[in-house]
């Protein structure tokens, strides 16, 4: 039985979100962009922010095919703004973890976090990507997401809160908490709800087993 309860807390560990990042970053990235790019109204400083993103948009573009990806993204991302700086720093951070270089990648992601200038939803996707490359994950990082209930990630930070809380401090009550809600969540990915309700059931277990047994009454006199 406790293998079955090891397989599971290996599997929770494995972001499907990072296995997607890998194979469908491109098409992320660039859904991002046309929905940048197609924000744009008639208005004169609209058409100029148009015409801005498809500049800066053509520039990581270019950048991404050329010989060295990495470097040239770094670079071009310098003189863009912060949309599109996001933007190139997490396509080099999904390069970074392609060649195994996690650390460089978990950098990047902080960074990315940093940045009070880009976007919120990019630097929450950052936070969560973040946690789960950094040798020495700190919760801290996800206490803003996890207070911002709007965010298209706070269903994935509480995953992952969930995880750090049972992990690293043995704290499973708390555990748990980041995952009641589940269950009757709507418009959560039901993936993430199959997750959520088997880290639930372990943790219960673990929980059951940590807590120590009620001292028997003494009958010595009667």
């Amino acid at each position: 039985m406790s293998d079955i309860f090891r397989e599971v807390d290996e599997a929770m560990q494995q972001e499907k979100m990072v296995k997607l990042w890998k194979e469908y970053s491109s098409t992320i990235i660039l859904a991002i962009i046309i929905l940048l790019v197609s924000s744009a109204s008639t208005s004169f400083y609209y058409k100029w922010k148009a015409d801005r993103n498809a500049t800066e948009t053509a520039k990581l573009s270019t950048a991404l095919q050329s010989d060295n990806p990495t470097e040239a993204i770094l670079i071009a991302a310098k003189d863009t703004k912060a949309s599109h700086k996001a933007i190139g720093l997490l396509t080099v951070a999904n390069i970074k973890l392609q060649d195994g270089k996690t650390d460089e990648a978990a950098a990047l992601y902080k960074q990315i976090v940093d940045d009070k200038k880009a976007p919120r939803n990019l630097r929450d996707l950052a936070r969560i990507f973040h946690i789960q490359n950094v040798k020495e994950p700190n919760a801290e990082i996800l206490a803003p997401l996890l207070k911002n209930d709007k965010s298209p990630w706070v269903w994935h930070a509480r995953l992952e809160a969930a995880v750090l809380s049972a992990h690293t401090t043995q704290d499973y009550a708390q555990a748990l908490s980041y995952l009641a809600d589940f269950k009757d969540a709507q418009y959560v990915a039901f993936s993430l709800k199959q997750r959520a309700e088997a880290l639930s059931h372990v943790y219960k277990i673990k929980q059951a087993k940590a807590t120590p047994a009620p001292v028997a009454a003494d009958k010595g006199g009667e």
